[in-house]
């Protein structure tokens, strides 16, 4: 039986079948070539790689044929005794014929079934979002691998988002010497080369919150609506993060990043954000929002940019929040703008937006997540969940696509392969149209992302990202092991350990919330001989996989280095709860705890720049440096 992916939406066979050849006829329309040259796609070079293995026969005739008839991205691909005939109105379209050749191809070794497959993606925009403005900027190698794989398994839309110095904007460059931006002709590069693998690459830049990375340089603190900090959530002080929406200075900057970044890219989208500005209208703009209310103000910027995208030519993405918690600006939104919205819980459905939104007559994109983040490896079963719903109603709802985002909150310390079954997932989803089945997207990364010979590279890092249900907590948007180490929980006396936790618990219960969650009491039941049981029997497994994809060595040890993180931050939470009241004992843990963070730090940073740029490293393990100097200290403390 064929295992084809994404799933098909009809496949007929017909019986017979037509014998395999590594010489391959090439018969593709005038109106098809035309429109594969102007992506830049080789046509001919990937048709012919797949037939390069097969055995020697008589020559195949192999047809691209152009008709109206067949929807947008869609393919009708026929085997029969003639050759094989792809259909298509669109480049992509047979591009999809061709991915899915491939497959028949690698299950058919000497002959292929007669077959008529007709199929076309059931959400037109299907797409990833990348943080790369958190520290993590990945190398140009790291950038292609990731448009081939994302190409391959028909992801079309990619954002890389951007909100520190991540683009290497000139006049700025002073204040940024240490990192690692991407250029311009990197950009370029990049986009080109998406481009001909069908996927379009999106600018992505924020323009008002999550601007702490400029907001910490002395020289662009005035540039802020609150210089000197604010109080979170009343849960305890950020520095400043949001710009003043007032200041001709602050929108002449983000004027100058638009007249810089934008050129570099054929998309016609731009994806400006826009959200979180905390502190939108508490600090120097006060006065305004408690005279014409904090939705004007809001509002008034958003119309700002909007007329820059437009000067740009360019169709303006930006994020929902504040929206939703104004719903009296909707009407007033230029109709043009298409609004992303986000969900990260699988608790929780997108369900109430999409009706809001499609009731007001919007364009909208929903937003799941890999739940990779503040995890180390994930939360699994809730991803897949997150992104079935988000495609149910995007669907239901007709929404204009589906994005997933993969984020680098608190210093983007999970490695990228842990995000690749979030992409398959949202991929066979977004395709298919309904969540398709686990063994389905376990065959396709099995085969052609991890290329395990064992078959359970999949099914191990399924297990690994699911290591959060041994923690029994009430926790929402990260794991405990990796928020005992995180900067947002961070503390400098065992004293303030216990208040942390507390913090951890309110700010779930905050999201559980916010998102239409139950929420009942919160709670810690870890059993910790359980978690060791668990992790110990995944390691073994890990070592277990023969992985033949190019980076197949690296990939188990970044998991073998996620599995270290995560028993850090486990045995940290026990020493903390546990042993503190046995100073001998306690000693003996800090002086463990030390080594064994130094040794995942040396090891965290030899991983890292196998990927990625040097610049933003020291940034991101600040927090555990902060623990190494706690551990120090508590080991010195007299009895």
């Amino acid at each position: 039986m064929l295992k084809i992916f994404p799933k098909p939406k009809n496949i007929q066979l017909n019986g017979g079948s037509l014998p395999l050849s590594s010489q391959v006829e090439l018969c593709i329309d005038s109106q098809i070539e035309a429109m594969l040259k102007d992506t830049g796609f080789n046509y001919a070079d990937s048709v012919n790689s797949i037939f390069l293995n097969c055995i020697h026969g008589k020559q195949i005739a192999f047809n691209g044929v152009c008709l109206a008839s067949v929807p947008d991205q869609g393919y009708t691909l026929t085997i029969s005794v003639d050759g094989i005939e792809i259909d298509c109105s669109s480049a992509s379209g047979f591009y999809y014929g061709i991915l899915t050749l491939g497959q028949i191809v690698d299950q058919c070794k000497e002959s292929l079934p007669f077959l008529c497959i007709q199929d076309a993606p059931i959400i037109a925009l299907r797409g990833i979002i990348l943080d790369i403005g958190r520290n993590k900027i990945p190398k140009m190698k790291t950038l292609f691998e990731m448009i081939d794989m994302l190409s391959a398994m028909r992801i079309n839309h990619l954002q890389l988002y951007m909100e520190g110095f991540c683009f290497d904007y000139k006049k700025y460059h002073y204040l940024f010497s240490d990192e690692t931006p991407i250029t311009a002709e990197e950009f370029q590069k990049l986009s080109q080369y998406a481009r001909s693998r069908f996927i379009d690459l999106v600018p992505n830049q924020n323009c008002s919150g999550h601007m702490d990375q400029w907001l910490s340089r002395p020289q662009m603190r005035g540039l802020a609506e609150c210089p000197d900090g604010f109080l979170y959530d009343n849960l305890y002080m950020r520095p400043p993060m949001t710009l003043d929406v007032s200041d001709e200075k602050a929108f002449a900057m983000i004027s100058y990043f638009f007249e810089q970044l934008l050129p570099n890219f054929d998309s016609n989208f731009v994806n400006v954000n826009l959200d979180e500005p905390f502190e939108l209208g508490m600090g120097k703009n006060k006065e305004k929002a408690e005279k014409f209310g904090r939705g004007k103000l809001y509002l008034d910027y958003v119309n700002k940019i909007h007329a820059l995208c437009n000067a740009y030519d360019k169709k303006m993405l930006m994020w929902g929040d504040v929206l939703f918690t104004h719903p009296e600006l909707i009407d007033e939104l230029p109709k043009d703008i298409l609004v992303l919205d986000w969900i990260y819980e699988g608790d929780a459905t997108f369900e109430s937006h999409c009706r809001f939104m499609a009731q007001k007559g919007i364009g909208f994109c929903l937003c799941p997540g890999t739940s990779s983040w503040c995890s180390f490896t994930g939360r699994t079963d809730n991803m897949i969940k997150n992104i079935a719903d988000a495609v149910s109603c995007a669907v239901k709802y007709g929404a204009k696509g589906v994005i997933t985002t993969d984020w680098g909150d608190l210093g983007h310390w999970q490695y990228l392969p842990v995000s690749y079954l979030g992409f398959a997932h949202t991929a066979g989803d977004t395709w298919s149209g309904k969540q398709v089945s686990t063994e389905s997207v376990e065959d396709y990364c099995n085969q052609y992302v991890f290329m395990d010979v064992t078959n359970k590279a999949y099914r191990v890092l399924y297990d690994l990202g699911n290591y959060y249900h041994k923690e029994y907590a009430s926790l929402y948007n990260t794991t405990l092991a990796f928020a005992v180490m995180s900067s947002k929980y961070s503390f400098s006396t065992a004293e303030e350990f216990s208040d942390r936790m507390q913090r951890l618990l309110k700010i779930s219960e905050n999201i559980a919330r916010g998102n239409g969650i139950p929420f009942d009491k919160p709670y810690i039941h870890i059993n910790y001989t359980e978690m060791k049981s668990y992790l110990k029997n995944i390691e073994q497994r890990l070592l277990e996989l023969k992985l033949s994809c190019a980076d197949g060595a690296l990939i188990k040890e970044e998991l073998q280095n996620a599995l270290r993180m995560i028993r850090h931050g486990t045995k940290l939470y026990r020493v903390m709860t546990q042993t503190s009241s046995d100073r001998q004992s306690y000693n003996t843990e800090m002086d463990e705890l030390f080594i064994d963070l130094c040794g995942i730090i040396e090891k965290h940073y030899d991983l890292w720049v196998m990927r990625n740029r040097k610049g933003g490293f020291a940034r991101s393990i600040e927090p555990m440096q902060h623990l190494l100097q706690f551990y120090t200290k508590e080991r010195r403390v007299e009895e």
